[in-house]
């Protein structure tokens, strides 16, 4: 799917998920009820252009519509969405015609940073952290998927959306260290605290 383009509805939105992340979302302005009731009934995915304070980025999120948890009598809608790819937004229309939202083209891009860095591969098996859902912390032939390590750090959307866009792996690397390190100090800290009050 690699360099391949794709056509879809748009929803600008402070939002930025990895594949396989979801979240819950509140819908209440007409053009986005329109749309989740479309998605809702044909099954298509969406993109989340990632806006901070309504500038949109040049990267994305592609969802789909996991459920409508529930809906009011003025068709307002909680939502759950799910992360299913992410792109290079190469143009945005806010509306298009005989609708009331926007659409645009992206252009999928290749996400298969894996790296053997000794180093996150320590601190990954230190942390234990659970890259996958049902492999646990398992790391195939030293090899880890950087994206399943930033997933499983809980960053926010600011912080995804500042990985993801650095395009570069070593960078993508160093960031993802630095995160590792200031968490493992955190539950160092954690631990002294549990001794110290098991001590008195």
């Amino acid at each position: 799917m690699t360099g391949t383009t794709k056509y879809m509805a748009m929803f600008p939105l402070g939002v930025f998920l990895l594949p396989g992340e979801q979240i819950p979302l509140r819908i209440f302005e007409p053009r986005y009820k329109q749309l989740i009731n479309e998605c809702n009934e044909t099954g298509e995915t969406f993109g989340i252009p990632y806006a901070d304070e309504e500038i949109l980025k040049p990267y994305g999120s592609e969802v789909e519509l996991v459920k409508i948890a529930a809906k009011n009598s003025l068709g307002e809608m909680v939502i759950l969405i799910r992360g299913v790819s992410n792109f290079h937004l190469l143009n945005f229309k806010e509306k298009i015609s005989d609708k009331f939202y926007g659409a645009g083209i992206v252009e999928y891009v290749d996400d298969n940073f894996t790296t053997t860095n000794p180093e996150l591969a320590v601190l990954v098996k230190k942390l234990n952290l659970n890259l996958d859902p049902l492999l646990g912390s398992l790391i195939f032939n030293n090899a880890i998927n950087l994206m399943n390590i930033a997933k499983s750090l809980m960053l926010n959307s600011e912080e995804k959306y500042l990985f993801y866009s650095m395009r570069n792996q070593a960078k993508m690397e160093a960031f993802l260290i630095k995160r590792l390190k200031f968490l493992e100090r955190i539950q160092s800290q954690e631990k002294l605290l549990e001794n110290n009050f098991s001590l008195n």
